[in-house]
């Protein structure tokens, strides 16, 4: 019994894994492009950031804040909240959580770069 009690805890204040957001319509390459990192594009240096946001009911992400960002402190993070305007998804549906995480890859090469998770 207490080892049931002990899971059922454990369940209990696990948090569900948030989902990923479903794209109606991503930045542009060249939009990404504007909004590289500087000093990562000087270098050639490919990243990754994910936002976590909450979708509207019209389907923009609105209360957003960066999730993760690889390689870290390289300003991708920065530059994905910078595409926030360009971005537009599937509002959530009835009983669905409005929080999503939200991952954009960056790359210098423009075809790596058309890559959305």
């Amino acid at each position: 019994m207490l080892a049931y009690l002990i899971a059922a805890a454990a369940q209990a204040t696990t948090p569900a894994p948030i989902p990923q957001a479903r794209w109606k319509q991503i930045p542009s390459v060249y939009d990404r492009a504007l909004a590289y990192p500087e000093h990562a594009a000087a270098r050639g240096l490919a990243g990754q950031a994910t936002l976590r946001c909450r979708i509207s009911d019209i389907g923009r992400p609105v209360k957003c804040t960066v999730h993760s960002e690889t390689p870290p402190g390289e300003g991708f993070g920065k530059a994905a909240m910078k595409l926030r305007s360009k971005m537009s998804f599937h509002p959530p549906g009835p009983g669905e959580d409005p929080w999503v995480l939200i991952p954009l890859n960056f790359d210098p090469d423009p075809k790596k770069a058309l890559h959305i998770y």
